[in-house]
């Protein structure tokens, strides 16, 4: 234990002795870290926080009396199954909506020019149109100038999904606090449009497919209103078997469409307020905020680190530098008793 403390006081008393070699170190660390915290770009984070859905409802659309012999069973319609919390990050960084994203006009500048995130990127002056030819491909073409600003963004973009506390952040950092606030918000509506435009597949699909065969129902049920209001106009005040048959037949005929019509309105009605009940959540908890101050460069934690790093540098420059000389004195005590030897032998 004594040689412990005479070891720790002899190591406290080279460090006081070479006081001065330390602080140089340190202020060399500490000049070096502040212009490193000065030179570094400033960058603003813009945040918003949204609350995930709970409920995984599931509903069973069917059609079912379109026709007396007739039933169409479009299935079970589950939402949260078709798109779930843990691939928002990888629709959030995927080239569509990434490449939207840099193309949606932001604000509008002093000078009364749309700001896009490519303009301001690249600093184009002409607003960038589409490639046409990407219209009708479903293969996504990037030009350099695109990748670049979609490697950029992935570098300044991030989104975390939360599953314990259901929720998920949005977090942008720009060099522009303004454009960092607008990107965010941007970037937040836009993930919430594809959200809602894939959790809904299933049962837009099924309303579309009502939605045409409602069109169809509803012709053929005039063409045969049509039909039996000329044949009785036709038959007017004629009394026959042969027409009272065929009047018979045509309103048999209309009611039976005329059921099938009112099955179709119905289930019309249900598939639209399915489509409703499927569309997705996402309540803003937190929402965007310009950002006032700086994200980074932390200045104030650079520096400091600087000034630790440079006292434990200077301290291990002090504490080693013995051994060192102890080394080099040994090799070259070594060498002169290697070369004396040589000497007697000749």
């Amino acid at each position: 234990m004594e040689n412990e403390e005479i070891d720790l006081i002899e190591v406290m008393a080279k460090l006081w002795q070479r006081k001065r070699l330390i602080f140089s170190v340190v202020l060399c660390f500490l000049i070096t870290g502040s212009v490193i915290a000065f030179v570094l770009p400033r960058k603003y984070t813009a945040e918003c926080t949204l609350g995930l859905e709970l409920e995984d409802k599931t509903t069973r659309i069917s059609v079912e009396g379109m026709s007396a012999f007739q039933s169409t069973p479009l299935g079970d319609v589950k939402n949260t199954r078709i798109v779930s919390p843990t691939m928002y990050p990888d629709l959030f960084f995927s080239v569509p909506f990434q490449k939207e994203l840099i193309y949606t006009p932001l604000y509008v500048s002093e000078k009364g020019d749309t700001v896009t995130f490519y303009r301001y990127l690249l600093n184009k002056t002409v607003f960038p149109e589409t490639c046409s030819e990407n219209i009708s491909s479903s293969v996504e073409r990037l030009s350099p100038e695109e990748k670049e600003c979609l490697d950029y963004l992935k570098k300044n973009l991030s989104i975390t999904v939360n599953s314990k506390e259901n929720n998920l952040k949005i977090a942008v950092d720009m060099p522009d606090p303004r454009l960092a606030a607008m990107l965010a918000d941007q970037a937040q509506q836009m993930l919430q449009r594809y959200i809602t435009r894939l959790k809904i597949t299933r049962a837009q699909a099924a309303l579309d497919f009502i939605e045409e065969r409602y069109v169809e129902v509803k012709k053929e049920l005039e063409q045969k209103q049509q039909a039996l209001v000329e044949f009785r106009e036709r038959w007017k005040g004629q009394n026959s078997i042969q027409a009272e048959a065929k009047d018979k037949i045509l309103t048999n005929d209309y009611e039976l469409f005329f059921d099938l019509y009112a099955d179709v309105v119905k289930q019309r009605e249900k598939a639209r307020i399915q489509v409703k009940e499927d569309m997705p959540v996402l309540t803003v908890i937190e929402p965007v905020v310009e950002p006032t101050s700086p994200s980074q460069p932390q200045r104030a934690l650079i520096i400091l680190a600087s000034v630790f790093l440079g006292f434990f540098f200077g301290c291990g420059i002090v504490l080693i530098q013995p051994i060192l000389l102890e080394i080099v004195s040994f090799k070259k005590q070594k060498r002169m008793l290697s070369i004396t030897r040589m000497k007697k032998i000749s």
